[in-house]
């Protein structure tokens, strides 16, 4: 009998395991995608050419392919809010003007799960990484805001990584946070 459970321990063990490796395989670093997109902001002369690249910094960086397309290529920065929210594997955080929900939000991502921030009552509902690192006061939210990237497909503002989420928005009001679990 205690073999048996043994063996099952082990069993679960390796599985676990191998779900970590396998969620964690194919990350790229952040400054590789920012990179990246500026190449592919640089390399066309069409204004909204690569709008498509937040779904796919969102794949890369978690190594996660949620937002890849059937026929190839990633979905447009204006389709994320409802793949994100139709999804059964994206999981409603709280809103951003909440300090529980920020500090949930880095400790998530900071453990290696893919969490955003989606813009939810915004015209285009743009969406922004929340990345491993640490928090900071933002005087303007009067709050910690967890570490960010985002990838604006026009010119100004201009795209970051490793900035806190205030840097994206003014105010918190009517900002969303997603983790798939």
């Amino acid at each position: 009998m205690k073999r048996i459970v043994f063996f099952i321990a082990v069993a679960a063990l390796f599985t676990q395991c191998a779900g970590i490796e396998e969620q964690t395989k194919n990350k790229v670093a952040i400054e590789e995608l920012l990179t990246e997109f500026e190449a592919c902001k640089e390399g066309s002369k069409e204004r909204k050419a690569c709008k498509h690249f937040t779904a796919e910094a969102i794949c890369k960086y978690n190594g996660i392919s949620d937002f890849e397309k059937d026929e190839g290529g990633y979905l447009d920065y204006d389709d994320l809010f409802i793949a994100i929210v139709d999804s059964p594997y994206w999981e409603f955080l709280g809103d951003a003007n909440d300090q529980k929900t920020l500090d949930d939000a880095q400790s998530l991502a900071d453990r290696g799960f893919p969490v955003v921030c989606v813009d939810a009552e915004g015209d285009n509902h743009f969406t922004v990484l929340i990345i491993t690192g640490e928090m900071s006061q933002s005087n303007k939210w009067g709050l910690n805001c967890p570490n960010s990237a985002a990838f604006f497909p026009l010119k100004r503002p201009e795209s970051y990584i490793n900035k806190t989420l205030n840097y994206a928005w003014k105010k918190p009001k009517g900002l969303e946070l997603y983790v798939k679990r």
